[in-house]
């Protein structure tokens, strides 16, 4: 504040006196004394509504990556590793000193290569910030710091944004806020990247500010407020990889993006990032290695570093410095030679390392003792930090290296830990145990209680006396169903609950979490078959119950279930942790809550229908029980805790697998991207999937046994004499792996060689001719559904004692291997497939389709779709241009692609056909 007025010995009246508040961010202003003339006050501008919930989100974003910065030792080490980088920028951005002297303002010219680094990323972000077309891609080979550079930008944008208050640093609202997110949750072949992008805001930050009424998220895509930076193109299989590149050239040039990939895998597409400036990572010479390990480990520990130091002075092309090459590498040193007991001068013995492949899995074993060492207590924490044994932490580890490798995925979702193979074989037939146990237990208790208190008449039907457990049970699934159907969630997957004890914000989240159509058919699934029960039961005896039991156990439940399951109205991303309380939460109040309702509806109609105070609490536990049945069942929590048993009893997982996965995070090992866990490096999960055997100096084998030909004929004439036995010298060979059948399904044989199959193949054609099962044989997964359904079905009504319940169970398993004989017996159905010059021609049986290349604008794999079905099968699909004929109705996929056959399961296909493809489609067959 300043004050005008005269000199302290001159005097001026009050109308001389002006008090002038300039940048000030004060709330209230109180001035005392005499106001003379007009109080004038210049508010600044009102803030638009999007503005506000971009900075809220850039908020959030900062937040949520600075902490894994953080847990990676990246900004707060003494001596960071500076990563070199050669930057190739296109045209900045025109602006009035690089406008040309003519007037018209026009792109500079594009950049010449030059050099940048990772510690100076501030010319970096300004660089970018300034093209004319925000694209850049970050390429480099494994473990090179794509993703360490990602989540320090990130942090730096969101900064600028925000600017800093304690600076006096302004914020810049025309910095788009950074969205970092993995390309593996993007099925770019059927959703565009601005619908991608409201969704993961819409789901990862449901408590922005609204505009307009509405979630801001389709707004800020739409007015390019935030910046996709966009993680692992590298890890996504071929074809993915190519719909990604092509998706993100359709977008608008306004949407600016930033996109990481190893050099080679992205080098090796068909396709290229139109207008897109790159930045590519350079090798870390070995002195700048050796500088960083110096500078970052103790002092009282440099001697022990001293051979290490000395090899890579002295052969810095030698295994140690090229294993040294990589930030990743450089990192798995230090952290894991921090601990006082370990020698990090054994790096440089190359009797033991001979080579960079030793160097690297040496490194990779060594940091899992260093990252789970004792560290101090924390008072909220289960119990003490670190104290899991290193040997038993690699194998846990390695379990579920190998079931993300086995599922061909980076992400560990705790939800989908049922997905193992021992827990998918024992977790379903728990729950079914538990829910006849719990089912025969309490009819035992009941029917007891019955005999020795009830005085009402009983009736010794055994449908009688399980009717409300039955009712109960249909109750509840047509609760669950309305819930799922209004948030539009799935079966055993969690969204982060809100609490439910604040009634007020519970209520607001479950009204923002519904579309119309949603809430119609909720609606729907909840109005129908209570009203049509109610019509019914009005020309009924004891009407009056029935209305009861439908208001009491059926209605009011679901409306309490609506509140219970409403998603989370917060900004922050929710972590693996908060997913997992707030479905225990409200796995355990549906199971407290609801399910009582439920029973409380049936034993209201028990007591209206003239029974006494103990049948009333016999048809209450028989109704909870039976909504406890199915609540439990579709539970992701209980799903969770059978599954995670399972394997811990089975020493696949620790029982506090959470804790481990919280401390390995802590430990560097794993990441966190918003609910899931990823390993801090792909190179980590590959090493722990499958572990190479050490690599050893061997002499090179003949030339003759390297070179792979066909297998000669053994033929033995007659008698053969006896040769003396020679002693050999025991070589060691390299095991010859066994085929597995992930292998085939990964790497198809050719057509030609599976049995049934005809190809003629030359420079002109390529033909197929081949027999099918007319019916398909993917049926049991679904009979296998509704077998545990009849299972679930069967416990709660417990008739698992009598032929009739099992008869129910039984006919599914049947029913399929009544399909699997009746496609056994029916004659096969003809396939042809033929591929010339003139274009496509497939045929299966009567249905045929024909596709001239001067038609077909592309070529591709996609999963095949018929009639809107999904097949759960891969198979080429043709791009027609605009006007062109289309096929019939069964060859029509999705997004505009039309079938030319199905072929596997998977996206890989036969060579043979893709060589024919790649010869014969005049170059629109996109792998």
């Amino acid at each position: 504040m300043e004050t005008l007025r005269g000199g302290q010995d001159e005097w001026r009246p009050p109308s001389e006196v002006r008090n002038i508040v300039r940048d000030s961010t004060i709330e209230y202003l109180v001035q005392a004394g005499w106001i003379q003339g007009d109080l004038v006050v210049n508010l600044p501008p009102p803030r638009e509504p999007v503005d506000t919930a971009a900075e809220e989100l850039a908020r959030s974003v900062r937040a949520q990556w600075s902490a894994e910065v953080a847990a990676w030792e990246l900004g707060d080490i003494e001596g960071p590793l500076a990563v070199r980088w050669l930057a190739r920028w296109g045209a900045t951005a025109p602006t009035d000193s690089t406008a040309p002297a003519g007037g018209t303002a026009s792109a500079v010219d594009a950049i010449a290569p030059r050099p940048a680094r990772s510690d100076r990323l501030g010319a970096v972000a300004d660089t970018l910030l300034g093209l004319d077309t925000r694209r850049l891609l970050v390429l480099g080979g494994p473990g090179s710091g794509k993703s360490t550079l990602l989540a320090m930008t990130v942090v730096l944008l969101a900064t600028r944004h925000l600017g800093d208050v304690t600076r006096r640093v302004p914020g810049d609202r025309g910095v788009p806020v950074p969205l970092l997110l993995s390309l593996e949750s993007w099925d770019a072949e059927s959703v565009g990247l601005r619908d991608w992008l409201v969704a993961r805001l819409t789901e990862d930050h449901p408590g922005l500010p609204r505009v307009a009424g509405a979630h801001p998220a389709r707004r800020l895509v739409r007015d390019g407020r935030v910046l996709p930076v966009l993680d692992g193109l590298d890890e996504l299989p071929d074809h993915r990889r190519a719909a990604v590149v092509r998706e993100l050239n359709a977008v608008p040039r306004e949407l600016g993006f930033v996109l990481a990939s190893r050099t080679q895998e992205y080098r090796s597409l068909d396709v290229r990032v139109v207008g897109a400036s790159d930045i590519e990572a350079l090798p870390v010479s070995p002195r700048d290695a050796a500088v960083h390990l110096l500078r970052t480990a103790d002092r009282a520990r440099h001697e022990q570093w001293g051979p290490v130091l000395d090899e890579l002075a002295d052969h810095p092309e030698g295994p140690l410095g090229q294993a040294l090459s990589t930030p990743l590498m450089i990192w798995l040193a230090r952290r894991a030679h921090r601990p006082a007991h370990t020698d990090p001068g054994r790096l440089a013995d190359r009797a033991r390392l001979p080579t960079r492949e030793a160097v690297e899995s040496h490194l990779m074993d060594t940091v899992i003792p260093a990252a789970f060492a004792p560290r101090a207590h924390d008072s909220e924490r289960l119990h003490a930090p670190g104290q899991w044994n290193p040997t038993r932490a690699r194998g846990w580890l390695a379990f579920l290296a190998r079931e993300l490798e086995r599922h061909r995925t980076g992400e560990f979702a705790w939800w989908r830990l049922n997905r193992a193979r021992a827990a998918r074989l024992l977790a379903i037939p728990t729950l079914v145990a538990l829910c006849v146990v719990l089912a025969e237990s309490m009819m035992a208790v009941v029917t007891r209680v019955e005999d020795t208190y009830s005085e009402s008449p009983q009736l010794n039907i055994d449908l009688f006396d399980r009717n409300y457990l039955f009712g109960a049970a249909v109750m509840a699934t047509g609760i669950q169903l309305t819930t799922l159907q209004w948030y539009g969630d799935r079966f055993w997957e969690p969204r982060r609950r809100a609490n439910p004890f604040k009634a007020g914000a519970a209520l607001r989240s479950a009204t923002r979490g519904a579309s119309v159509r949603r809430a119609l058919t909720s609606l729907a699934i909840l109005v129908v078959p209570a009203a049509f029960f109610l019509l019914t039961a009005q020309g009924m005896y004891h009407s009056e119950a029935f209305t009861a039991q439908a208001v009491l156990g059926f209605i009011l439940p679901a409306l309490v279930m609506l509140v219970i399951a409403a998603p989370a109205d917060t900004v922050d991303a929710a972590t693996p942790d908060e997913l997992l309380a707030g479905e225990r939460r409200a796995g355990l109040l549906t199971l407290g809550v609801v399910a009582p309702l439920i029973g409380l509806g049936s034993a209201a109609h028990s007591l209206l229908t003239g029974h006494g105070t103990v049948d009333f609490w016999v048809a209450f536990a028989k109704g909870m029980t039976g909504a406890v049945i199915v609540l439990v069942a579709v539970s992701p929590w209980c799903l969770w805790v059978v599954s995670k048993a399972w394997l811990a009893v089975l020493g696949r997982v620790p029982w506090s697998l959470m804790e481990f996965l919280r401390d390995a995070y802590g430990g560097g090992l794993l990441q966190r991207y918003g609910g899931t866990y990823r390993f801090r490096h792909l190179r980590l999960q590959e090493h722990l999937a499958g572990r190479p055997a050490a690599v050893l100096p061997a002499a090179p084998l003949p030339a003759a046994s390297t070179v792979a030909g066909p297998r000669q004929p053994f033929t033995v004439t007659g008698p053969q004499p006896l040769r003396p036995h020679r002693p050999e010298p025991r070589t060691t060979h390299p095991a010859v792996p066994t085929p597995r059948l992930s292998g085939f399904l990964d790497h198809p044989p050719p057509l030609h060689e599976l049995p049934g199959y005809t190809v003629v193949s030359n420079d002109h054609e390529y033909v197929v001719d081949a027999r099918d099962r007319r019916l398909p044989l993917g049926h049991w997964p679904l009979c296998g559904l509704f077998m545990v359904l009849a299972a679930v079905r069967m416990a709660a009504t417990g008739n698992w004692d009598n032929a009739m319940g099992w008869t129910s169970v039984l006919f599914w398993p049947g029913f399929a291997l009544f399909v699997n004989v009746a496609a056994l017996l029916l004659p096969k159905m003809r396939l042809t497939l033929r591929i010339d010059h003139w274009g496509i021609t497939a045929s299966k049986g009567r249905h045929r389709a024909a596709y001239a290349w001067q038609d077909v604008l592309a070529v591709r794999v996609r999963q095949v779709y018929v009639r809107g079905r999904n097949q759960r099968v891969y198979g080429p699909h043709v791009r027609l241009r605009p006007g062109a004929a289309e096929p019939p109705r069964m060859f029509r996929g999705r997004d505009g692609w039309f079938l030319v056959m199905a072929l596997h399961v998977r996206e890989a296909m036969p060579p043979d056909l893709t060589d024919a493809l790649a010869r014969l489609s005049g170059g629109r067959w996109q792998p």
